[in-house]
């Protein structure tokens, strides 16, 4: 399979605030394949694993703004390996369109819609599917109630911890909060190397104990016994998320001030509405003289679906 070899990712200093507090960037979203981002890693993962489990056919599942269906699609078109997405509507039951979806067609992905109460019936459903074709099917979250595959998606960003600290000495990591994957594999790198930078997920659309759940999931699949983490191991902040997908004229500002002052685009699903939390986390917690690491993790086909509302 093509296996890119990515140099570290590039930091960006930005500003230095009234409180001393001096905030970078370090850039995933360079990740040189399908427009970049943390879920180039994770796909990667995905599809290592489905070859070494002798399958041949990707499920996946994700709404239609989803960068991890977006590279999953682009990876398997490149090995020539199908993939099917299931593909739900969003909270108000609407199907929007995104670059992201647009994508995945491009690559010939099959999508299928479904819908978030019978997720599993549907999973199901298309894995029987590919075996009677003769086909083997690998979903990436596991069994079809999605348990069973968390520590591949983990393992990805646990040599990243190990980049970060070549490229800088840090009092806080900070990211976008969504699955948990990335946040997971921080937090194992951290635990193996005994790191003491706080590491804090600003979650983007689930409540702080439901983050908090799959990030352990996550987490303690890839961990061994002695090692795995508790709930106090894990700093999720919940009080700026929105429904997934939304997002307010503070994250509109937010995404305009870093593409006009440092020519950076963030959407606003996941990335500028989680560094809008940060910088208003920070001003509220009245932060001193911290060096805050923020991880841009990605999302450019969807900072073109924010370009409407920027205008």
């Amino acid at each position: 399979m093509y296996e890119p070899v990515f140099s570290p990712t590039p930091l960006q200093q930005l500003d230095t605030d009234a409180n001393g507090n001096t905030f970078f960037l370090k850039r995933e979203d360079l990740l040189p394949y399908s427009f970049g981002g943390n879920k180039v890693r994770i796909g990667l993962q995905y599809l290592r694993d489905l070859h070494r489990k002798g399958c041949d056919h990707m499920v996946a599942y994700g709404n239609a703004r989803s960068n991890l269906c977006r590279v999953l699609s682009n990876l398997c078109a490149g090995e020539g390996v199908p993939i099917t997405i299931l593909s739900p509507a969003d909270d108000d039951g609407q199907r929007r369109e995104a670059c992201n979806e647009q994508l995945c067609r491009v690559f010939g992905a099959r999508v299928v819609p479904c819908l978030k109460t019978q997720v599993a019936q549907s999973v199901q459903q298309v894995m029987d599917e590919i075996r009677r074709d003769g086909q083997r099917p690998y979903y990436i979250y596991g069994d079809c109630f999605g348990h069973g595959n968390e520590a591949v998606p983990t393992a990805a960003y646990v040599p990243v911890y190990d980049e970060i600290r070549t490229q800088g000495t840090f009092d806080i990591i900070a990211l976008a909060c969504g699955t948990g994957m990335t946040l997971a594999g921080l937090l194992c790198g951290r635990r193996l190397r005994g790191g003491s930078e706080r590491i804090l997920g600003l979650s983007v659309a689930r409540d702080r104990q439901n983050a908090l759940a799959h990030t352990l999931a996550y987490a303690n699949a890839w961990l061994d016994e002695p090692n795995r983490l508790a709930q106090a191991d894990v700093e999720i902040v919940d009080d700026y998320r929105r429904v997934y997908g939304d997002y307010g004229e503070d994250v509109e500002n937010a995404i305009r001030h870093m593409l006009r002052t440092y020519g950076v685009p963030m959407d606003g699903t996941y990335v500028g509405k989680a560094y809008a939390a940060l910088r208003q986390y920070a001003a509220r917690e009245n932060w001193q003289n911290q060096r805050v690491l923020f991880i841009h993790t990605g999302g450019t086909p969807l900072f073109f679906d924010a370009i409407p509302h920027l205008l």
